[in-house]
């Protein structure tokens, strides 16, 4: 049998109709999403709410970004303010990272800040503006 694109359903929801929130981009960064891409929760599944008819709000299709596998990664379990204040300093996290290095934990960890830093468009010197994507398409 030939598998088309993803239909799979996860709470109720195909990937698809999540992957294509916004037109196939990843929420936070803008870029397009990859086949690693990841669904993250806005409000992280490690914090224990309901909504006021039941239904868990983490698995509602509004608690669902189509986002990058290392931007999902980068966020882990905070909340969208949590990673908002992050991702403020990361431009100095950035500008901490050593130029050269002989171990191996350090030049991965260098690696995986570039990639966070590329895919947001920080630098040292051009930090965050504090919008993610989806907050900027929203706001259109």
């Amino acid at each position: 049998m030939k598998q088309t694109a993803k239909k799979t359903k996860r709470y109720g929801v195909t990937r698809d109709a999540i992957m294509n929130k916004y037109g196939g981009m990843c929420a936070y960064t803008g870029k397009p999403l990859d086949s690693k891409w990841q669904i993250d929760h806005v409000l992280p599944r490690s914090i224990k709410i309901q909504s006021h008819h039941g239904i868990e709000w983490h698995n509602d299709f509004r608690n669902m970004l189509p986002a990058l596998a290392i931007v999902n990664h980068y966020k882990g379990y905070r909340d969208l303010e949590e990673f908002r204040e992050l991702m403020l300093g990361f431009h100095t996290r950035l500008a901490k990272l050593p130029k050269k290095t002989k171990r191996e934990e350090t030049k991965r960890r260098i690696k995986y800040m570039n990639s966070i830093a590329e895919a947001f468009g920080i630098t040292k010197d051009s930090p965050f503006n504090g919008k993610f994507y989806f907050e900027i398409v929203e706001s259109l």
